[in-house]
């Protein structure tokens, strides 16, 4: 190369503007498309909860005018129920937690670590409390309870002759044991993983060194789960803190109220206008402590690696043997599976074949009838609301693969500090309650008033995909690392694009990933009331918003039968989707 020619070169770079370096530092030239990705997570994740926090400090709440107030926050910390609030919410968040990481811990480590008999059938089984919303949950928990018509209160009294007026649903130890019985599938999902897989030289050195199965259990096992233990039950107390269909039925019902139902009545009081600015204090005030144990919760997930006990080499995991305990382990496990899905089940169905809500009555068997399901199949407001319910459920679960795949594949390999957002954006919802990101998308669009997506089907859906974008994204990159990045790079040689690749390899290979986050989020958005119930109004009803209409107006008949039909539906599901990504990974 000639002189002349290097230094053209050089003059050429030298007149380029200053801010092309920083373009190209931040990845904006190389992927135009990946900015673009991010300007929507923003838009999705981070706008909404800023209009709830600049509208706390706006006289309606809203971005009316120029005028700022602090009054909103004086009102609520002014206020003594306030406080009263925030205990039973910190003691209902923390008391459910604890609930829900002990059974789920035992549950875990007598499936996978011990000779417990039929474990095979009982890991098999956890599908079935995971399709089992917490909202039909309570309604079932509440058919048991309930102190006059209670299946359990009415047979222990014929049983003692006496009514055990202590045994009471409607308290905050009520609500903290279904919402801990709720939580357990979750904490199963997270700590049977980490068992199976955990190397037992340890233990078995804590053996020969003469420490008995419940020493090591409790010296050497457990130390190792704790980063799990720490983290999971930070999420659970993350989501307990805004958890409001089990407070909305037990709660409500025995006036033991948190900051979720008195968030719902500022937006939604039936005697009164919508109160926007104090409930947009109360959230702001909520998501600056959430996101704090959100930040610890990263930390947690973080520091796990100092924990890290998989190997390369080969091991089988120790079965630790029972002896005299097994059959009271065997008990334990039976025992949860029928408090956290049979008892509630049975209670639904037979309120929905007696004519008027009782207890279990043999006298009555002679009066059973599906009356209640012959309602609820002609009443239109159940079809058309099955129909929305549908309609949400396709566009979220389309919605959200379409957005993982984007996400998973920046994620994967991103290019500049821009690409390095992406995960984290998608991962924001993670510590946001889906009562507040109804909230939240609600004062987006009553200031965003030229979208008209205010009161219809499609802010319930975008609500949906937002909430599970975590989880849809986790899923999409575990598919995504399985494939070998030399399938593109051939394609690319051969003059492929972005769609073609996309098309003739990523999404056939994708296939049975796509396939289970789909019917993943479409149970899930059929069984989801929080988000729902928030932004409902206009006749956007779905299913969940429909059952929790026939509760709370009295038709407990209706309501048992609509519920019954909706869990047998998810739990069909369910099956589906477990034998349908079966088949595509036989072939």
């Amino acid at each position: 190369m000639s002189s002349q020619t290097q230094f053209a070169g050089a003059l050429r770079e030298q007149r380029k503007p200053m801010h092309s370096f920083w373009f190209k530092r931040l990845g904006i030239v190389s992927n135009f498309w990946t900015l673009a990705l991010v300007l929507l997570l923003v838009c999705v994740t981070i706008v909404p909860i800023v209009f709830i926090f600049l509208g706390s400090f706006k006289p309606l709440g809203l971005l009316i005018g120029n005028e700022w107030t602090l009054k909103h926050y004086r009102q609520v910390w002014s206020d003594p129920f306030t406080y009263i609030l925030v205990r039973n919410t910190v003691i209902f968040a923390a008391g459910s937690t604890l609930i829900g990481i002990v059974i789920a811990l035992l549950l875990s480590w007598l499936i996978e670590r011990t000779d417990l008999p039929g474990r095979g059938v009982f890991r098999a089984a956890t599908i079935l409390p995971m399709v089992t919303p917490p909202l039909l949950l309570a309604i079932g928990w509440v058919l048991l309870m309930s102190p006059a018509v209670g299946f359990i209160p009415t047979f222990l009294a014929s049983v003692l002759g006496t009514r055990l007026d202590w045994l009471n649903l409607y308290s905050l130890g009520g609500m903290m044991f279904v919402m801990g019985l709720a939580y357990v599938p979750t904490g199963v999902l997270m700590f049977s993983p980490i068992m199976r897989n955990m190397d037992p030289a340890y233990e078995e050195a804590s053996r020969l060194s003469g420490a008995s199965a419940v020493e090591t259990v409790w010296r050497v096992s457990l130390p190792f789960l704790m980063p799990s233990i720490l983290s999971t039950a930070t999420l659970l107390f993350i989501v307990g803190m805004l958890a409001f269909d089990i407070p909305a039925i037990i709660g409500n019902a025995g006036q033991v109220f948190v900051m979720s139902t008195e968030v719902y009545r500022l937006l939604h009081g039936e005697l009164e206008l919508p109160n926007y600015g104090a409930a947009a204090a109360f959230n702001s005030i909520l998501f600056v402590v959430l996101m704090l144990f959100l930040v610890l919760y990263s930390r947690l997930v973080k520091n796990a690696r100092r924990f890290v006990t998989v190997s390369g080499r080969a091991y089988r995991p120790t079965r630790y043997r029972l002896g005299k305990w097994r059959t009271a382990s065997f008990l334990f496990v039976v025992g949860y599976f029928l408090l956290g899905v049979a008892l509630p089940f049975i209670a639904l169905i037979w309120v929905s074949l007696t004519p008027y809500l009782t207890g279990f009555n043999l006298d009555l068997l002679t009066t059973l009838s599906m009356g209640a399901y012959g309602e609820v199949l002609a009443d239109n407001r159940f079809w058309t609301a099955t129909g929305h319910a549908t309609v949400v459920g396709l566009f979220a679960a389309i919605g959200a693969i379409a957005l993982a795949l984007a996400v998973s594949r920046v994620s994967l390999n991103p290019r500049g500090l821009i690409g390095r957002l992406v995960a984290p954006l998608s991962m924001l919802p993670l510590g946001i309650p889906h009562l507040m990101m109804g909230i939240a998308l609600v004062f987006m669009m009553l200031n965003l008033r030229f979208l008209s997506l205010h009161n219809t089907l499609w802010i319930i859906a975008i609500g949906h995909i937002i909430a599970y974008l975590p989880i849809a994204s986790r899923m999409m990159q575990l598919g995504m690392i399985q494939l070998s990045g030399e399938l593109e790079e051939a394609a690319m040689t051969s003059g492929a694009n972005t769609w073609q690749r996309l098309r003739g390899i990523v999404i056939p290979l994708m296939m049975p990933t796509f396939i289970a986050i789909f019917i993943w989020m479409f149970v899930h958005s059929i069984r989801e009331f929080s988000i729902a119930v928030i932004l409902q109004g206009g006749g956007n009803e779905v299913l969940s918003t429909l059952l929790f209409d026939f509760w709370s107006n009295s038709f407990p008949g209706k309501a048992a039968a609509m519920s019954t039909m909706i869990t047998l539906a998810l739990l069909l599901l369910a099956i589906g989707s477990m034998w349908l990504t079966g088949r595509r990974r036989e072939k």
